[in-house]
C-alpha cells in the first residue's frame, strides 16, 4: 500500500532525525531550537511508536505487488530506531532524582547518531528508490 511507503519514510526520517538532533545541534547552531523540543519524552515517545509500529506494518504489507522483501531494510531500521527512542524513554522514566548529573546528561544508547542516520538514509534511499529488491 503506498500509504504504508509514505508513512515508513516519514517515521524513519522523523525518528532518524530526533535521535541524530545532537550531532546537529553542534554542527549547526540554528537547529538548537528544533533539537530542544525534540529532545523532550513526549517527541521520543511519539516518533519511537511511530517508527516501531510502521517497522513491523512494512513487514507485512509492502509498497508493490507480492515482493515481501522490498521493505526489509527501512522496516528493520524503523523498529530498531523505535525500540532505541522507547528505550530512552522508559531510561529517563526510571531514574531516580539523587543519581549524579554526569548520568544524567549521558545518554543511554551509545550510537544514537550513527543510528539516526541510519535512519534518515534509508527514509531517502527508500523515496528515491522504491521498486528496488532491498530498499
Amino acid at each position: 500500500m503506498l500509504q504504508f511507503y509514505f508513512l515508513s519514510i516519514f517515521s524513519n526520517a522523523g525518528a532518524g532525525f530526533v535521535l541524530c538532533s545532537d550531532w546537529f545541534t553542534r554542527r549547526f547552531t540554528g537547529f538548537a531550537q528544533i533539537s530542544s523540543g525534540l529532545g523532550g519524552r513526549r517527541a521520543k515517545l511519539v516518533f519511537g511508536l511511530a517508527a516501531l509500529l510502521v517497522g513491523f506494518g512494512t513487514l507485512f504489507v509492502p509498497a508493490e505487488g507480492p515482493l515481501v522483501i522490498g521493505d526489509l531494510f527501512p522496516s528493520v531500521v524503523g523498529m530498531v530506531m523505535g525500540i532505541a527512542l522507547l528505550f530512552e524513554v522508559f531510561k529517563q522514566a526510571s531514574r531516580f532524582p539523587n543519581e549524579s548529573a554526569e548520568r544524567l546528561e549521558r545518554p543511554p544508547i551509545a550510537y544514537r547518531s550513527t543510528l539516526g542516520f541510519l535512519g534518515l538514509a534509508a527514509a531517502i534511499l527508500h523515496f528515491f528508490l522504491p521498486e528496488r529488491l532491498l530498499l
